[in-house]
């Protein structure tokens, strides 16, 4: 049984070696002339707000967004679409179209295999990173939105103690952030995985903090992630 198993093992070695020569061997003009100009994704993620003291109260929200992206020759374009955001306190509708110049780096496949192999199932993963293409898409712009406010206050209790009013109001219902992101996608032919991390800079004082016990009143948080995952299509 274990001389069947090593076969077998050895077999499925064999065979994705194959496979990933004739992929990339086929593949690679293709990926450097970066043949696709157009890109759409369907992303979902977290809008975090962005604190470095652990006495601010944070505002937290799901997004969820379709974007479209438009590249030249050169790998220079710019990408949009339409993001919604939701479970964001002190909002009934939060909406907003990104605006952003885009840079995208070449197709890559790295067939290094590095750290510990401690399995054959190891090597096979490694394997198949390998053979995925991926590239690296830079981006910076504006985030324009509009938001329905939902200003009514929850009451919220410490320790046992008494209920009052406290949480984050929306005081500017037009929104306004300057970004910067990264976008990692890992292809398989025309379709890909995407993981986007983002920065952003609200210019428009949306968001306010208020409690009833004075703690943090006024607080207004300015920096938020935004940490996207999604599926995308080039063609």
């Amino acid at each position: 049984m274990e001389f069947i198993k090593i076969c077998m093992q050895k077999g499925i070695l064999l065979i994705i070696l194959i496979f990933t020569f004739v992929s990339y061997s086929i593949a690679q003009d293709e990926e450097e002339r970066d043949k696709f100009n157009y890109d759409v994704s369907l992303n979902y993620g977290i809008f975090p707000s962005l604190t470095s003291d652990e006495n601010k109260p944070e505002l937290f929200g799901n997004l969820i967004s379709a974007e479209y992206a438009y590249f030249f020759h050169n790998r220079i374009g710019f990408r949009t679409g339409l993001s919604s955001i939701t479970n964001l306190e002190g909002t009934n509708g939060f909406y907003s179209v990104p605006l952003m110049f885009a840079y995208r780096s070449k197709v890559q496949r790295d067939f290094f295999i590095g750290g510990n192999i401690n399995s054959f199932g190891d090597l096979i993963f490694q394997l198949i990173l390998g053979l995925i293409p991926k590239h690296a898409e830079y981006n910076i712009g504006l985030n324009m939105g509009y938001i329905n406010p939902d200003n009514n206050l929850g009451l919220v209790s410490y320790n046992g103690g008494p209920y009052f009013k406290e949480g984050f109001l929306t005081q500017n219902r037009f929104y306004t952030s300057a970004d910067a992101g990264l976008r990692l996608t890992y292809r398989i032919y025309r379709f890909g995985i995407v993981l986007s991390p983002s920065v952003s800079y609200v210019l428009t004082n949306n968001f306010e903090f208020y409690s009833e016990q004075g703690s943090n009143n006024g607080y207004s948080p300015d920096w938020f992630l935004r940490m996207t995952i999604g599926l995308s299509y080039r063609f």
